[in-house]
């Protein structure tokens, strides 16, 4: 049978699948910007607010989320946007989408949970922060060129596995500082808590990534 694609239905689920991209880097961006702060809040008398607004907003931005993803699978998805093949790939991209905004918010809720800061924060989780940031970046990249060019989505791919496995690494080097004498055992908990959490946020981008390569295998 011959199946009959509703090109209206498919123009807005790539309108919508773009601002899921959006949406995820968007918070990636805030998450990172509140590590930054976080990390440096004895020299901002206001970090506390910041951060507490920057919590909000990614919030407001995984809802945003949850409702893109309940239109692409319940109006789009469902009813012939996408060829039955594509339709699979594109609702399996966009529940690991899903993941990694979930994972983001994660962090932020625990960053704020804890009403005090730590008496010292490794310096590198600013840093860490950036490489997860990178990794969602790459990742849009390769989103973008999903359709256009298989040969720039596999590259961008690619280029989020590196940052991940930096990321890992910085991990393991932070772990090993936070079980010295220099922190406090209820703040090393809390510190590597959050570093992992960090890390699991780009282990959700590296998932994504992974299975668009192996879309450019399928397709390409």
């Amino acid at each position: 049978m011959l199946f009959r694609r509703d090109k209206k239905l498919w123009k807005r689920g790539e309108v919508l699948f773009d601002q899921l991209a959006k949406e995820l880097q968007v918070a990636s961006a805030k998450l990172c910007k509140a590590i930054t702060i976080w990390s440096s809040h004895e020299q901002d008398p206001d970090a506390r607010s910041k951060i507490v607004l920057l919590n909000e907003e990614i919030i407001e931005a995984e809802r945003r989320c949850d409702d893109i993803k309940e239109e692409l699978i319940n109006s789009i998805f469902s009813k012939g946007a996408y060829l039955p093949q594509a339709t699979e790939d594109r609702h399996r991209l966009v529940r690991y989408m899903d993941t990694i905004v979930n994972r983001t918010e994660v962090v932020i809720r625990r960053l704020v949970s804890k009403q005090d800061f730590p008496q010292r924060i490794p310096h590198e989780m600013p840093i860490l922060a950036e490489k997860v940031h990178r990794c969602t970046d790459y990742l849009q990249d390769a989103l973008k060129y999903l359709d256009k060019d298989y040969d720039k989505a596999l590259k961008y791919a690619n280029k989020v596995d590196i940052m991940r496995e930096e990321a890992r690494d910085l991990d393991f080097h932070i772990f090993g500082r936070l079980h010295s004498p220099d922190y406090p055992p209820k703040d090393s908990a809390y510190l590597y808590t959050i570093s992992v959490s960090m890390i699991k946020v780009a282990e959700a981008a590296e998932q994504t990534a992974d299975y668009i390569q192996t879309m450019t295998v399928k397709y390409g």
